[in-house]
């Protein structure tokens, strides 16, 4: 049996309509929706961190291949880090600390 792309902003929709008299359902909803917002927002900011990242390195002349003598990751990892497909947050401060880059946590913002 072949998958199915699912939107599950459509589905959630849905649901909300097929349980809109449902407080305690409505409520979950509500939920997922704060939930979502905040995950799209962290999201966005990940990116923005990962480009200003890339873009201090190539700043500062520092190939990948430098990098990697410097963090100790490979040069995969460094790939995937910026392209987004990868890293953790060790990978971000092992990258951070070989661009000699400081990172100074803020305060949470709300959505």
């Amino acid at each position: 049996m072949p998958f199915v792309k699912v939107d599950p902003i459509a589905e959630a929709v849905e649901l909300q309509e097929m349980f809109k008299d449902d407080t305690e359902t409505k409520e979950m909803f509500e939920q997922y929706e704060l939930a979502h917002r905040e995950n799209v927002l962290l999201e966005q900011q990940e990116q923005e961190l990962r480009n200003r990242l890339v873009d201090f390195r190539k700043s500062k002349k520092i190939t990948q291949k430098e990098l990697q003598t410097r963090t100790g990751l490979t040069q995969q990892a460094i790939s995937r880090f910026e392209t987004g497909l990868g890293g953790n947050i060790k990978t971000i401060l092992k990258y951070a600390d070989g661009i000699g880059c400081n990172l100074v946590p803020q305060s949470k913002v709300g959505v």
